[in-house]
Protein backbone atom coordinates (compact mmCIF):
# COMPACT_ATOMS: atom_id res chain seq x y z
CA UNK A 1 0.00 0.00 0.00
CA UNK A 2 1.20 3.47 -0.83
CA UNK A 3 2.09 5.46 2.31
CA UNK A 4 0.77 9.10 0.67
CA UNK A 5 -1.33 10.99 2.71
CA UNK A 6 -5.19 12.59 1.60
CA UNK A 7 -3.00 16.12 1.21
CA UNK A 8 0.11 14.68 -0.95
CA UNK A 9 -2.25 12.64 -3.50
CA UNK A 10 -4.42 15.62 -3.90
CA UNK A 11 -0.92 17.96 -4.85
CA UNK A 12 0.08 14.77 -6.71
CA UNK A 13 -2.81 14.73 -8.64
CA UNK A 14 -2.82 18.41 -10.01
CA UNK A 15 0.96 17.95 -10.47
CA UNK A 16 0.23 15.11 -13.10
CA UNK A 17 -2.62 16.77 -14.42
CA UNK A 18 -0.68 19.47 -15.63
CA UNK A 19 3.00 17.65 -16.20
CA UNK A 20 0.53 15.47 -18.67
CA UNK A 21 -0.39 18.50 -20.96
CA UNK A 22 3.14 19.86 -20.64
CA UNK A 23 6.19 17.21 -20.35
CA UNK A 24 4.92 13.80 -20.52
CA UNK A 25 4.48 13.70 -24.51
CA UNK A 26 7.33 12.38 -26.55
CA UNK A 27 9.15 11.01 -23.35
CA UNK A 28 6.83 8.60 -21.43
CA UNK A 29 6.29 5.68 -23.93
CA UNK A 30 2.46 5.39 -25.60
CA UNK A 31 2.46 1.48 -24.40
CA UNK A 32 3.19 2.82 -20.76
CA UNK A 33 0.01 2.10 -18.63
CA UNK A 34 -0.02 5.79 -17.11
CA UNK A 35 -1.68 6.80 -20.38
CA UNK A 36 -4.57 4.17 -19.23
CA UNK A 37 -5.24 4.75 -15.52
CA UNK A 38 -7.39 7.00 -13.78
CA UNK A 39 -6.26 9.72 -11.66
CA UNK A 40 -5.44 8.08 -8.59
CA UNK A 41 -4.13 4.84 -10.04
CA UNK A 42 -1.59 7.29 -11.88
CA UNK A 43 -0.57 8.02 -8.21
CA UNK A 44 0.12 4.33 -7.70
CA UNK A 45 1.75 3.29 -10.51
CA UNK A 46 4.27 6.02 -10.28
CA UNK A 47 4.96 5.48 -6.53
CA UNK A 48 5.53 2.28 -7.87
CA UNK A 49 8.29 3.20 -10.86
CA UNK A 50 9.89 5.54 -7.95
CA UNK A 51 10.26 3.09 -5.52
CA UNK A 52 12.02 0.69 -8.43
CA UNK A 53 14.54 3.14 -9.29
CA UNK A 54 15.23 4.57 -5.46
CA UNK A 55 13.49 7.72 -6.75
CA UNK A 56 11.51 9.71 -3.56
CA UNK A 57 8.01 7.98 -3.74
CA UNK A 58 5.63 11.24 -3.68
CA UNK A 59 3.25 10.01 -6.82
CA UNK A 60 4.32 12.97 -9.14
CA UNK A 61 5.95 12.22 -13.00
CA UNK A 62 8.44 14.96 -12.81
CA UNK A 63 11.43 15.94 -14.49
CA UNK A 64 13.74 12.99 -11.98
CA UNK A 65 11.51 9.95 -13.98
CA UNK A 66 11.47 11.19 -17.45
CA UNK A 67 15.22 11.49 -17.38
CA UNK A 68 14.87 8.04 -15.59
CA UNK A 69 12.42 7.20 -18.72
CA UNK A 70 15.05 8.46 -20.97
CA UNK A 71 18.19 6.99 -20.04
CA UNK A 72 16.45 3.29 -20.08
CA UNK A 73 16.01 3.84 -23.79
CA UNK A 74 19.55 4.56 -23.87
CA UNK A 75 22.55 3.60 -21.77
CA UNK A 76 20.51 2.47 -18.91
CA UNK A 77 19.91 3.61 -14.80
CA UNK A 78 22.19 1.97 -12.62
CA UNK A 79 25.91 2.59 -11.70
CA UNK A 80 28.67 5.33 -13.76
CA UNK A 81 30.15 4.40 -16.82
CA UNK A 82 34.31 4.65 -16.83
CA UNK A 83 36.51 3.51 -19.69
CA UNK A 84 34.03 0.93 -20.26
CA UNK A 85 33.05 -0.63 -17.26
CA UNK A 86 30.27 0.17 -14.71
CA UNK A 87 31.17 1.26 -11.61
CA UNK A 88 28.41 1.14 -8.45
CA UNK A 89 28.49 3.61 -5.52
CA UNK A 90 26.22 2.65 -2.66
CA UNK A 91 22.67 4.71 -2.93
CA UNK A 92 23.52 5.94 -5.96
CA UNK A 93 22.03 5.93 -9.13
CA UNK A 94 23.20 7.20 -12.62
CA UNK A 95 20.52 8.14 -15.49
CA UNK A 96 22.86 6.88 -18.48
CA UNK A 97 22.11 9.65 -21.82
CA UNK A 98 24.15 7.65 -24.08
CA UNK A 99 25.60 4.18 -25.47
CA UNK A 100 29.35 3.38 -24.56
CA UNK A 101 32.07 3.05 -27.12
CA UNK A 102 35.25 1.52 -27.36
CA UNK A 103 37.53 3.70 -28.72
CA UNK A 104 40.19 5.27 -25.88
CA UNK A 105 39.89 9.31 -25.13
CA UNK A 106 43.30 11.03 -23.84
CA UNK A 107 43.22 10.47 -20.23
CA UNK A 108 41.89 14.07 -18.74
CA UNK A 109 43.70 15.32 -15.81
CA UNK A 110 41.16 18.52 -15.03
CA UNK A 111 37.67 18.36 -13.59
CA UNK A 112 35.33 21.80 -14.25
CA UNK A 113 31.83 22.16 -12.60
CA UNK A 114 29.34 24.53 -14.77
CA UNK A 115 25.56 25.52 -14.24
CA UNK A 116 22.77 24.62 -16.12
CA UNK A 117 19.41 25.48 -15.97
CA UNK A 118 16.12 22.99 -16.67
CA UNK A 119 17.88 19.76 -16.78
CA UNK A 120 15.12 18.03 -18.07
CA UNK A 121 14.35 20.74 -21.12
CA UNK A 122 18.07 20.05 -21.72
CA UNK A 123 17.78 16.47 -21.70
CA UNK A 124 15.14 16.55 -24.67
CA UNK A 125 17.16 18.29 -26.18
CA UNK A 126 20.24 16.55 -26.19
CA UNK A 127 18.44 13.40 -26.98
CA UNK A 128 16.86 14.62 -30.04
CA UNK A 129 20.30 15.74 -31.04
CA UNK A 130 18.76 19.34 -30.94
CA UNK A 131 21.51 20.77 -28.51
CA UNK A 132 25.40 19.91 -28.51
CA UNK A 133 26.41 17.64 -25.17
CA UNK A 134 28.87 20.05 -23.30
CA UNK A 135 29.83 17.79 -20.31
CA UNK A 136 30.21 14.16 -19.16
CA UNK A 137 27.83 14.54 -15.77
CA UNK A 138 24.86 16.77 -14.76
CA UNK A 139 23.40 16.45 -11.01
CA UNK A 140 19.39 17.46 -11.23
CA UNK A 141 17.46 19.41 -8.39
CA UNK A 142 15.65 16.98 -6.55
CA UNK A 143 16.18 15.63 -2.94
CA UNK A 144 16.30 12.20 -4.17
CA UNK A 145 15.48 8.83 -2.27
CA UNK A 146 19.14 8.96 -0.20
CA UNK A 147 19.24 12.87 0.35
CA UNK A 148 21.24 12.75 -2.93
CA UNK A 149 19.93 14.34 -6.31
CA UNK A 150 19.72 12.21 -9.34
CA UNK A 151 23.16 12.15 -11.51
CA UNK A 152 22.74 12.25 -15.18
CA UNK A 153 25.61 10.70 -17.15
CA UNK A 154 26.39 12.16 -20.79
CA UNK A 155 29.52 10.19 -21.58
CA UNK A 156 32.53 8.26 -20.36
CA UNK A 157 35.54 10.00 -19.87
CA UNK A 158 37.55 7.67 -20.51
CA UNK A 159 36.35 6.99 -23.59
CA UNK A 160 35.43 9.52 -26.78
CA UNK A 161 31.77 9.26 -26.75
CA UNK A 162 30.08 11.37 -28.11
CA UNK A 163 31.79 13.83 -25.98
CA UNK A 164 35.10 15.37 -25.58
CA UNK A 165 36.13 19.33 -24.96
CA UNK A 166 38.09 20.47 -27.48
CA UNK A 167 41.30 22.65 -26.55
CA UNK A 168 39.36 25.71 -27.85
CA UNK A 169 35.80 24.59 -26.34
CA UNK A 170 34.40 28.09 -24.49
CA UNK A 171 33.43 26.43 -21.65
CA UNK A 172 36.49 24.69 -20.33
CA UNK A 173 40.16 26.26 -20.30
CA UNK A 174 42.40 26.22 -23.61
CA UNK A 175 44.95 23.33 -24.16
CA UNK A 176 43.22 20.99 -21.33
CA UNK A 177 41.55 17.36 -21.33
CA UNK A 178 38.39 18.30 -18.80
CA UNK A 179 35.67 16.26 -17.32
CA UNK A 180 32.51 18.57 -17.37
CA UNK A 181 29.87 18.07 -14.40
CA UNK A 182 27.03 20.63 -14.78
CA UNK A 183 24.40 21.57 -11.48
CA UNK A 184 21.45 22.53 -12.36
CA UNK A 185 20.53 26.17 -10.59
CA UNK A 186 19.10 29.31 -12.10
CA UNK A 187 22.40 31.97 -12.66
CA UNK A 188 19.84 34.95 -12.90
CA UNK A 189 17.91 36.55 -10.30
CA UNK A 190 14.77 37.50 -12.65
CA UNK A 191 15.10 33.40 -13.34
CA UNK A 192 13.68 32.60 -9.37
CA UNK A 193 10.33 32.78 -9.51
CA UNK A 194 9.51 33.58 -13.39
CA UNK A 195 8.38 29.70 -14.52
CA UNK A 196 5.12 29.23 -12.77
CA UNK A 197 4.45 26.09 -15.03
CA UNK A 198 7.33 24.23 -13.26
CA UNK A 199 5.63 24.66 -9.96
CA UNK A 200 8.49 26.52 -8.26
CA UNK A 201 7.68 29.28 -5.05
CA UNK A 202 11.05 30.79 -4.82
CA UNK A 203 14.49 29.34 -4.72
CA UNK A 204 16.66 30.55 -1.85
CA UNK A 205 19.52 32.88 -2.49
CA UNK A 206 23.13 33.03 -1.61
CA UNK A 207 25.41 35.93 -1.34
CA UNK A 208 29.19 34.87 -2.30
CA UNK A 209 32.25 36.90 -3.54
CA UNK A 210 33.06 35.46 -7.06
CA UNK A 211 35.83 37.49 -8.50
CA UNK A 212 36.45 41.02 -6.88
CA UNK A 213 32.61 41.10 -6.61
CA UNK A 214 30.16 39.96 -3.91
CA UNK A 215 26.98 39.21 -5.79
CA UNK A 216 23.63 38.09 -5.03
CA UNK A 217 22.61 34.33 -6.82
CA UNK A 218 20.46 30.69 -6.08
CA UNK A 219 21.51 28.64 -3.84
CA UNK A 220 23.10 25.40 -4.84
CA UNK A 221 21.41 22.29 -2.61
CA UNK A 222 22.79 19.94 0.18
CA UNK A 223 21.43 16.78 -1.81
CA UNK A 224 23.39 18.15 -5.22
CA UNK A 225 26.42 18.52 -3.27
CA UNK A 226 26.27 15.06 -1.98
CA UNK A 227 25.79 13.70 -5.94
CA UNK A 228 28.80 16.18 -6.56
CA UNK A 229 31.41 14.82 -3.97
CA UNK A 230 30.10 11.38 -4.93
CA UNK A 231 31.35 12.02 -8.80
CA UNK A 232 34.57 13.85 -7.69
CA UNK A 233 35.25 10.50 -5.32
CA UNK A 234 34.87 8.48 -8.28
CA UNK A 235 36.50 10.69 -10.79
CA UNK A 236 39.72 10.49 -8.05
CA UNK A 237 39.57 6.83 -8.14
CA UNK A 238 39.07 5.65 -11.79
CA UNK A 239 40.51 8.33 -13.26
CA UNK A 240 43.46 9.64 -11.78
CA UNK A 241 41.78 13.98 -10.78
CA UNK A 242 42.89 14.79 -7.20
CA UNK A 243 39.81 15.82 -5.27
CA UNK A 244 41.38 19.45 -4.81
CA UNK A 245 40.26 23.02 -5.53
CA UNK A 246 42.81 26.36 -6.10
CA UNK A 247 43.11 27.98 -2.54
CA UNK A 248 45.92 30.57 -1.12
CA UNK A 249 46.45 31.97 1.96
CA UNK A 250 44.83 28.63 3.68
CA UNK A 251 41.51 29.87 1.87
CA UNK A 252 40.03 28.54 -1.19
CA UNK A 253 39.62 31.02 -4.03
CA UNK A 254 37.44 32.15 -6.44
CA UNK A 255 39.74 34.74 -8.28
CA UNK A 256 40.19 34.18 -12.37
CA UNK A 257 43.01 32.20 -12.95
CA UNK A 258 45.69 32.88 -15.23
CA UNK A 259 46.72 30.93 -18.52
CA UNK A 260 49.95 29.62 -16.49
CA UNK A 261 48.53 28.95 -13.42
CA UNK A 262 45.81 26.27 -15.00
CA UNK A 263 48.26 24.98 -17.37
CA UNK A 264 49.95 24.01 -14.11
CA UNK A 265 47.20 22.68 -12.58
CA UNK A 266 45.49 19.50 -11.85
CA UNK A 267 42.36 18.90 -9.77
CA UNK A 268 39.13 20.49 -9.98
CA UNK A 269 37.80 23.96 -11.15
CA UNK A 270 34.59 26.24 -11.19
CA UNK A 271 33.84 27.73 -14.17
CA UNK A 272 34.41 31.15 -12.61
CA UNK A 273 38.17 29.91 -12.11
CA UNK A 274 38.78 30.36 -15.80
CA UNK A 275 35.97 32.60 -17.24
CA UNK A 276 33.97 35.47 -16.59
CA UNK A 277 30.43 34.48 -17.78
CA UNK A 278 27.31 34.55 -15.62
CA UNK A 279 29.86 33.92 -12.43
CA UNK A 280 28.68 30.38 -13.85
CA UNK A 281 28.48 28.28 -11.65
CA UNK A 282 27.08 31.15 -9.45
CA UNK A 283 27.81 31.78 -5.86
CA UNK A 284 26.00 28.63 -4.57
CA UNK A 285 28.74 26.86 -5.22
CA UNK A 286 30.91 28.55 -3.00
CA UNK A 287 29.28 27.66 0.78
CA UNK A 288 30.15 23.97 0.02
CA UNK A 289 33.98 24.37 -1.31
CA UNK A 290 35.00 23.13 2.27
CA UNK A 291 32.38 20.06 2.06
CA UNK A 292 33.69 19.24 -0.90
CA UNK A 293 37.42 19.49 -0.84
CA UNK A 294 38.50 19.79 3.21
CA UNK A 295 39.45 22.27 5.66
CA UNK A 296 42.60 23.95 4.93
CA UNK A 297 45.31 24.97 7.45
CA UNK A 298 45.43 28.47 7.88
CA UNK A 299 48.44 30.26 7.35
CA UNK A 300 47.61 32.57 10.48
CA UNK A 301 47.38 29.60 12.81
CA UNK A 302 50.34 30.71 15.03
CA UNK A 303 49.58 34.51 14.89
CA UNK A 304 49.81 36.68 17.46
CA UNK A 305 45.71 37.39 18.78
CA UNK A 306 46.39 41.47 17.40
CA UNK A 307 47.85 40.38 14.47
CA UNK A 308 45.21 38.10 13.52
CA UNK A 309 42.57 40.88 14.34
CA UNK A 310 44.05 42.96 11.67
CA UNK A 311 44.94 40.67 9.53
CA UNK A 312 43.83 41.37 5.50
CA UNK A 313 42.37 38.19 3.56
CA UNK A 314 44.12 37.47 0.07
CA UNK A 315 42.68 39.27 -2.82
CA UNK A 316 39.80 36.84 -4.49
CA UNK A 317 39.64 34.58 -1.35
CA UNK A 318 36.94 33.08 0.75
CA UNK A 319 36.10 33.28 4.51
CA UNK A 320 33.47 29.84 4.94
CA UNK A 321 32.93 30.58 8.09
CA UNK A 322 30.11 33.51 6.77
CA UNK A 323 28.04 30.84 5.17
CA UNK A 324 27.36 28.58 8.74
CA UNK A 325 23.91 30.42 9.25
CA UNK A 326 22.97 30.51 6.24
CA UNK A 327 23.73 26.31 5.37
CA UNK A 328 21.69 25.66 8.29
CA UNK A 329 18.40 27.87 7.56
CA UNK A 330 19.03 25.71 4.47
CA UNK A 331 19.43 22.25 6.23
CA UNK A 332 16.50 22.45 8.44
CA UNK A 333 13.82 24.00 5.67
CA UNK A 334 11.18 21.40 4.40
CA UNK A 335 12.67 19.43 2.04
CA UNK A 336 11.80 19.36 -1.64
CA UNK A 337 10.29 16.96 -3.60
CA UNK A 338 11.78 14.49 -5.94
CA UNK A 339 10.27 15.85 -9.42
CA UNK A 340 10.14 19.50 -9.74
CA UNK A 341 12.33 22.24 -8.17
CA UNK A 342 12.83 22.49 -4.77
CA UNK A 343 10.25 24.77 -2.69
CA UNK A 344 11.47 26.40 0.86
CA UNK A 345 9.37 29.54 1.26
CA UNK A 346 5.78 30.13 0.51
CA UNK A 347 5.64 33.61 -1.91
CA UNK A 348 2.14 34.70 -4.36
CA UNK A 349 1.91 32.28 -7.58
CA UNK A 350 3.76 34.08 -10.31
CA UNK A 351 1.47 35.73 -12.85
CA UNK A 352 3.09 36.44 -16.16
CA UNK A 353 1.27 39.92 -17.11
CA UNK A 354 1.54 41.24 -13.57
CA UNK A 355 5.30 40.66 -13.97
CA UNK A 356 5.67 42.47 -17.25
CA UNK A 357 3.52 45.07 -15.91
CA UNK A 358 5.75 45.80 -12.61
CA UNK A 359 9.16 45.74 -14.47
CA UNK A 360 7.78 48.44 -16.73
CA UNK A 361 6.61 50.18 -13.90
CA UNK A 362 9.64 50.21 -12.21
CA UNK A 363 11.89 51.28 -15.46
CA UNK A 364 13.43 47.84 -15.86
CA UNK A 365 12.08 47.64 -19.40
CA UNK A 366 14.95 45.27 -20.08
CA UNK A 367 14.02 42.85 -17.93
CA UNK A 368 10.07 42.90 -19.04
CA UNK A 369 11.58 42.07 -22.48
CA UNK A 370 13.41 39.22 -21.12
CA UNK A 371 10.07 37.71 -19.25
CA UNK A 372 8.25 38.44 -22.50
CA UNK A 373 11.19 36.27 -24.41
CA UNK A 374 11.19 33.90 -22.30
CA UNK A 375 7.32 33.06 -22.17
CA UNK A 376 7.00 33.37 -26.38
CA UNK A 377 10.05 30.81 -26.68
CA UNK A 378 7.80 28.63 -24.59
CA UNK A 379 4.77 29.32 -26.65
CA UNK A 380 6.71 28.15 -29.47
CA UNK A 381 7.97 25.28 -27.95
Amino acid sequence: MNALSNEDRQIARQFNMRARQLFWRGVVPENCPIWRLDDDSIIDWIVDYQQQHQLLPDGRLGPSGLITMMAESLGGVGGFIIDGKEITVENTRVARLFVPGCAEAVKPDLCCILSIPELDYVCRERVNHRTPVRAHFSIDSSVGLNHQSLIVQWADPLRSVPFSPTPECIDYPRRRQCVGIEIENVLLMYQLDSDERRWIKRRPVTRAKIGNREINQPAVYDQQINALRVILDVLEKYAGIPKTFPNAGGLYTTAVLDDGQIDDYRGCLAKFNYLVMNNEPGAGLVPWLETLFGKLESVQADAEPEDAASAVLPANSVDLTQFEARKKELNESPQPTSSFLPTYEDGPRFNLANAIAAAYASGKVARAGRIAERAKKFDES
